[in-house]
C-alpha cells in the first residue's frame, strides 16, 4: 500500500511538470508567431527613364581638301608647312613661270591684231589710203588711155608697112596690160570707198574671239602655275619638295577645317530611331570632354555590320583636339516616366515569375510584377504595382506571404 502512494505521488509530479512544460513551449510558439518581422519600405513613385548609348570614333577634319597643280613645271617655292594655319586663296607653293608668261605675250600679241582687222572693217580705210588708191586708179587711166593711142598710130604704120608686125604685136599686148591694171585698180578703189562685206567683218570678229580665247587661257594657265588654298585651314601633310618637277594633277597637300571636328558614329539600326538631327552629344578624350551635335543620318545601313552611320560635330575653335584621334561619345534618349525599383527589392528565384512585397495593413504582400531592363542598379516596373503603393525593400529575404510586419524605416 505504502509503494502504491509513492508511485501514485510520483506520477502526479510527472503530469504536473509535463502540463506546466507544454503550456510553456506552446506560449513560446505563439509569442514567435505573433511577433512581427522588422523592414524597410518605400513609396513607389514614377521617374525619368533614359537610356545612354556610349558609341566610339575617329575624329576627321568637318572639311578636307587634297590640293593639286593644274599645270606642270619645276617647283621654285613653299610657303605653306605641315601644321601651318592658311586661309583660303593663300598661295602655298608655284612652279617656275617663264614658258607661261612667254605664252601670255605671244597670243596677246595675236588678239591685238586680230582687234585691228575687226576695227579696220568697221571703220573702213582712212582718208590717206582712199587717196593712195585713187592717184593709183587715175594713172591706171592714163596709162590705158597712152595704151590706146599707142596702138593705133602703130595700127597705122603697120597698114602702110612703115612698122614690123612684131612691134605692132608689142603695141597690142601693152594695151591689154595696161587695160587689165586699170581694171585692177578700179576694183581696189571700188573696195576701199565701199569697205568691207559682211562676211568679211564676220570672219574678222571670229578671228579675234579666237585670239582672245588663246590669250584668255595663256593668262589662265599663268594663275595656275601658283597653287592657292582652296579653303582655311590646317595644313594636314605636305608631298612636294623645292626643285621637284611635278605634272599637271600631282597632290601636293593636304588642308582640313579643324575648326569643327566630326565623327562618325556607328548606330545599331534598331537604335537608330531615337537619334535626331540636333541631338547634343558629350564626346570624352581622355579626361577632357566637349559638346558635340548630330549633323547628319546616313540614309543607308552598313551591310557588313548593320548599322548607320551618324555624323556628330564638334566644336574646336582651340584646337585642343586633332584629326585621328579617338573619342568615346554618350548620347542620352528620353524614354518618359515609369516605375523603378531597386534591384534589391526584386526577387526572382528562376522557378517563379519576379515578384515584390507590397505593405498592406501592416502585413507583406506577395505580388508578381513584369520587370524591364535594369539600369544604374534600378528594374524598371512594367507591370503589377502602382505609384503610391508601399514596396518592402530591406528584410524581405526572409518574409513570406501574409507575414506581419514592423515598419522600422522608409524611403519617402
Amino acid at each position: 500500500m505504502k509503494y502504491k502512494k509513492i508511485y501514485l505521488s510520483v506520477l502526479i509530479g510527472v503530469m504536473l511538470t509535463s502540463v506546466v512544460g507544454c503550456s510553456k513551449s506552446t506560449t513560446a510558439v505563439e509569442n514567435s508567431l505573433n511577433q512581427s518581422k522588422q523592414v524597410k519600405v518605400q513609396k513607389i513613385k514614377s521617374e525619368s527613364i533614359s537610356n545612354v548609348a556610349e558609341l566610339s570614333g575617329t575624329l576627321q577634319p568637318f572639311e578636307e581638301a587634297t590640293v593639286s597643280f593644274e599645270v606642270s613645271g619645276i617647283i621654285n617655292s613653299l610657303k605653306a608647312k605641315e601644321g601651318s594655319n592658311v586661309n583660303k586663296e593663300d598661295i602655298l607653293a608655284s612652279v617656275d613661270s617663264k614658258n607661261y608668261e612667254l605664252q601670255v605675250i605671244q597670243a596677246q600679241g595675236n588678239a591685238d591684231k586680230a582687234a585691228a582687222a575687226v576695227s579696220q572693217t568697221e571703220k573702213g580705210a582712212r582718208e590717206q589710203q582712199v587717196e593712195e588708191v585713187r592717184l593709183k586708179l587715175d594713172q591706171a587711166e592714163t596709162a590705158y588711155n597712152q595704151a590706146v593711142i599707142d596702138l593705133n598710130r602703130n595700127k597705122t604704120l603697120f597698114e602702110t608697112e612703115a612698122l614690123s608686125k612684131s612691134d605692132y604685136e608689142k603695141a597690142q599686148n601693152n594695151m591689154i596690160i595696161a587695160q587689165k591694171d586699170m581694171e585692177a585698180a578700179k576694183q581696189a578703189y571700188s573696195l576701199i570707198v565701199e569697205g568691207a562685206t559682211e562676211e568679211e567683218k564676220t570672219q574678222a570678229k571670229s578671228g579675234y574671239s579666237q585670239a582672245k580665247a588663246a590669250k584668255d587661257q595663256a593668262e589662265l594657265e599663268l594663275s595656275k602655275t601658283s597653287l592657292k588654298a582652296p579653303i582655311s585651314g590646317v595644313v594636314i601633310s605636305k608631298s612636294i619638295a623645292q626643285g621637284q618637277l611635278v605634272a599637271a594633277g600631282t597632290p601636293a597637300y593636304k588642308i582640313g577645317n579643324i575648326d569643327k571636328l566630326k565623327v562618325l558614329l556607328s548606330v545599331p539600326d534598331y537604335e537608330v530611331s531615337s537619334w535626331k538631327i540636333g541631338d547634343k552629344i558629350s564626346a570624352k578624350l581622355y579626361d577632357a570632354s566637349m559638346d558635340g551635335e548630330v549633323t547628319n543620318i546616313f540614309a543607308a545601313t552598313n551591310t557588313n555590320t548593320g548599322s548607320i552611320s551618324v555624323e556628330v560635330t564638334i566644336d574646336n575653335l582651340d584646337h585642343k583636339w586633332r584629326s585621328g584621334q579617338v573619342v568615346t561619345c554618350s548620347h542620352s534618349t528620353n524614354n518618359g516616366q515609369s516605375i523603378v525599383l531597386p534591384k534589391e527589392a526584386v526577387i526572382s528565384t528562376g522557378s517563379s515569375s519576379p515578384y515584390v512585397f507590397l505593405l498592406k495593413d501592416n502585413k507583406a504582400i506577395k505580388t508578381t510584377v513584369k520587370v524591364g531592363e535594369l539600369k544604374n542598379n534600378k528594374f524598371e516596373i512594367k507591370s503589377g504595382i502602382s505609384e503610391n503603393d508601399k514596396v518592402i525593400i530591406e528584410g524581405m529575404d526572409k518574409l513570406s506571404n501574409n507575414d506581419s510586419v514592423n515598419v522600422s524605416g522608409s524611403d519617402e
